[in-house]
This record gives structure tokens, sequence and C-alpha cells, in this order.
């Protein structure tokens, strides 16, 4: 009778544990986004970029230097690394040669920052995601309004306090309904 008890308490169990992993797993953008992961309005992302603007800098003047037309810093790969694509040499991964800006994406990376993209005239910092959502930082390197083909749904564009650099949100589900051809 006990080992009957036992059993049946240890597959209960065992069922919650796999229940809660499953669900996890498939809602894990609901559970982060709601408790881990906030979502950061304008107001917000203002503040942000205010204590940030120093590290955001340092990388942006790096980029814009550099010879490639198109950069990716993921977040998964090493902060020495970043990701460039030219006509001539294609896609590739290579060093970043300078200690300052590696330390300075390491604190970003710190401080929340996800993808970090530099693409026609437009370095755009990831901030927030959620699935199909994005907001963010960007800094258009001619000081124009940012070039919108650099964004995958852009829906909303607003400046920041300091010239160049604006707050960007991206909503699939918006834009397919704003866009629907």
């Amino acid at each position: 009778m006990k080992r009957k008890i036992i059993i049946s308490i240890a597959f209960s169990l065992s069922t919650i544990v796999l229940l809660f992993l499953g669900l996890s797993i498939l809602g894990g953008g609901i559970i982060s986004g709601a408790f881990c992961n906030p979502r950061i309005d304008k107001r917000q992302m203002e503040r942000i970029f205010a204590a940030d603007y120093d590290l955001l800098k340092i990388v942006t003047s790096y980029l814009v230097a550099s010879e490639y037309p198109s950069i990716s810093l993921f977040p998964e790969i090493d902060n020495g690394l970043m990701s460039v694509f030219s006509d001539e040499l294609g896609a590739q991964r290579i060093s970043i040669n300078d200690e300052a800006v590696v330390r300075a994406i390491e604190a970003l990376r710190e401080r929340g920052y996800g993808l970090i993209i530099k693409r026609n005239n437009t370095v755009q910092f990831s901030r927030w995601t959620m699935r199909d959502r994005g907001r963010g930082i960007v800094h258009s390197i001619d000081e124009a309004i940012p070039d919108y083909s650099a964004f995958s749904f852009l829906t909303n564009l607003e400046p920041l306090s300091v010239n160049g650099w604006y707050y960007y949100e991206e909503d699939f589900r918006e834009w397919r309904v704003r866009y629907r051809n």
C-alpha cells in the first residue's frame, strides 16, 4: 500500500514538473515578457539613453568608422567578434580590434542590450524584445531620419534628446495590419 502511494506521489510530481517545463518552454516569451523583461516606453528609454550615452557613442563611433557597410553584433557571439558583410568579401566574422569598444559592448550587454546592427545610415541597439516585437535606440549616422529599410517591422520612430538619436518600436502584427497589400 505504501509503495503504491509513493509511486503515485512520484508520478504526480514528475507530471507537474514536466507540465511546468513544457509550459515554460512554450510560454517563455509570455512569462519572460511579463516578469523578467518588462516593456520599455519612450520615457523610460530616454532615461536609459542618458545613462548609457557614453557607451553607445563608443560603439557607434567604432562601427561608423568601419569599412564594412553591414555589421551585426549578436549577443550570443563572443563580444570580441562582429559579423560583417561586404560585396567584395561576403559574410564573415572578424575581431574587434579596440579593447575599449569590446568593454563598452560588454557593459551594454550587462545593461540589457541585445542585437546591435549597423546598416545603411543607422546603428541600431535592441533594448527590449518579445517574440515579434522590439524596442530600442537607433542612431542616424548622417543625422537624417534613419533609413526605414534598416528595420524589419518599424511601427514607431521618435527623436530622443540628442540630435541624430531615436527611440524605435517594431511590431510585426501592427506592421502587417498597417501595410497589408
